[in-house]
């Protein structure tokens, strides 16, 4: 992909990138996200340059534009669970009385549920009822920490889902745990699709139809004493396909691993190509006596996004930090700090 880059402009994104990417990562993945609540998750920042700010490259290419101006077509990730599993013939609660001993199903459970939930009152989309309705949301809510449920109530929860019809849920990936992470706290990158609809304002009779949306982010999980994993916090970013086909390059697994740790931090200076297995993009390298590996994960949009870097020591790969300040464009658990 890089060779197809002019030299010049290679080194001219580095400078311009060395000079603003702290504040691109830093300030929008992290501190300047907007207190709204979507699916029951905190909206964070889209974190991209401005259109004009670094037009790095233009390529006309039939498989470039499939890559980021069309969905993929990935299956939904195979979830054993469904909101039949845990459905009740009244409403006491608890709701769900099932103890997850594995993060990882706490979270396929909470999507399986919500997979069925619709809050499409008011919003275009559907001839009829639409999946369950408003029943799964009391279910799905259960599966939050106390202390989460004390910051958003039922309501709020429900009203995040206004113009949600339907959720797929595409990915959930281990993600990168910042040092001094509680031991009984983890972090998964998940990606959604949502059928949605534009608002009718309850007095249209022409309907609008329906349209998609992709959104990614952190869930944060925690064990707790007495009921088991719980979700401690989700907070998404919504996925844009309009950015990455004609600005920038940090989209890009093999540009990232290039333009940063090669030509900046100077850290490798061999790279081998690109392999992909299971959705993640695994990219080697080498430099200075130290051998490293970084994971990526391609979204729905085309995005490649950095979730693990490994070092080789004693001829084992470890988990490490190397980004960190004005280079940090890992998905992590401090997105959500």
């Amino acid at each position: 992909m890089l060779k197809k880059i002019k030299k010049e402009i290679l080194f001219m994104v580095s400078l311009v990138a060395l000079i603003g990417i702290a504040s691109l990562y830093l300030n929008d993945f992290a501190a300047e996200y907007r207190q709204k609540l979507v699916a029951g998750g905190r909206i964070l920042q889209a974190p991209h340059y401005e259109a004009n700010d670094i037009p790095v490259f233009y390529q006309i290419d039939v498989n470039f534009s499939e890559r980021f101006q069309r969905p993929s077509k990935q299956q939904a990730l195979m979830n054993p669970y469904s909101f039949t599993d845990f459905e009740t013939q009244d409403d006491k609660s608890p709701l769900i009385t099932e103890k997850f001993e594995k993060p990882e199903d706490l979270l396929l459970a909470y999507y399986a549920v919500i997979e069925e939930a619709s809050n499409m009152s008011g919003y275009s989309g559907g001839c009829g009822s639409v999946g369950e309705g408003m029943n799964p949301f009391p279910y799905a809510y259960e599966l939050f920490t106390k202390e989460k449920q004390d910051s958003m109530n039922l309501r709020q929860f429900t009203d995040s889902f206004k113009g949600i019809g339907h959720t797929t849920l595409l990915k959930v990936l281990p993600a990168y745990a910042p040092p001094g992470t509680p031991s009984n706290v983890k972090y998964y990158m998940v990606e959604t699709e949502y059928i949605t609809g534009p608002n009718t304002n309850n007095d249209e009779e022409y309907r609008h139809g329906s349209y998609f949306a992709y959104n990614y982010g952190i869930a944060a999980v925690e064990q707790t004493q007495d009921d088991g994993w719980k979700i401690k916090e989700l907070s998404y970013i919504p996925e844009d396909f309009l950015c990455a086909p004609y600005h920038s390059w940090f989209y890009f697994s093999d540009a990232v691993v290039e333009i940063v740790y090669e030509y900046n931090m100077k850290i490798v200076d061999k790279i081998e190509a690109p392999e992909m297995k299971d959705g993640l993009i695994y990219i080697k390298a080498s430099g200075y006596g130290n051998q490293y590996c970084f994971i990526f994960t391609r979204l729905t949009n085309g995005y490649d996004i950095l979730l693990h870097e490994y070092i080789m020591q004693n001829g084992k790969y470890i988990e490490s930090s190397i980004l960190e300040g004005k280079w940090n464009l890992k998905l992590s658990g401090s997105t959500l700090n």
